[in-house]
């Protein structure tokens, strides 16, 4: 009778510690998704500041003056500057329009402040999940010991 009992808290133990490691290994690939959606938000923010110093560039060039434009990734054509004030801005939905640079520049420091709060949530996500993690360790470490 008190083996059946030992056994019964044995196994409700070893279930514990089971589920624990499960739910330990769920908040390591929570926070695993969380740090590759941090590294591709910081480097959709640098790519925006990017933008952002090459629109200074293109309004202080010279009309006709000869510049590199983007094709594709890592593709450029020589081109003549023929207007350093109006850019055609695809704006969603494949739907290009007219802005200014100064517009253009203000639609991109929206975005990088998007970016931003986008950050700081998936920054606090991932401080609350670390946290959460690292209780859970705590638990497994005493329980293995004991």
């Amino acid at each position: 009778m008190a083996n059946e009992q030992v056994d019964k808290k044995d196994t409700k133990q070893m279930n514990d510690l089971q589920q624990k490691y499960m739910q330990f290994q769920m908040f390591d690939q929570q926070m695993k998704q969380c740090r590759q959606q941090l590294e591709a938000v910081q480097s959709q923010m640098a790519e925006v500041q990017a933008v952002l110093l090459a629109l200074d560039d293109v309004s202080k060039s010279k009309i006709g003056s000869e510049i590199l434009a983007p094709l594709s990734a890592g593709i450029f054509v020589r081109a003549e500057l023929k207007d350093n004030r109006l850019l055609n801005v695809n704006v969603g939905s494949s739907t290009i329009v007219e802005k200014s640079v100064q517009d253009t520049k203000a639609l991109l420091e929206r975005q990088i402040l998007d970016l931003a709060k986008l950050n700081e949530d998936l920054l606090g996500q991932f401080t609350s999940t670390a946290g959460e993690a690292e209780r859970l360790q705590a638990e497994l470490q005493e329980s293995s010991s004991e």
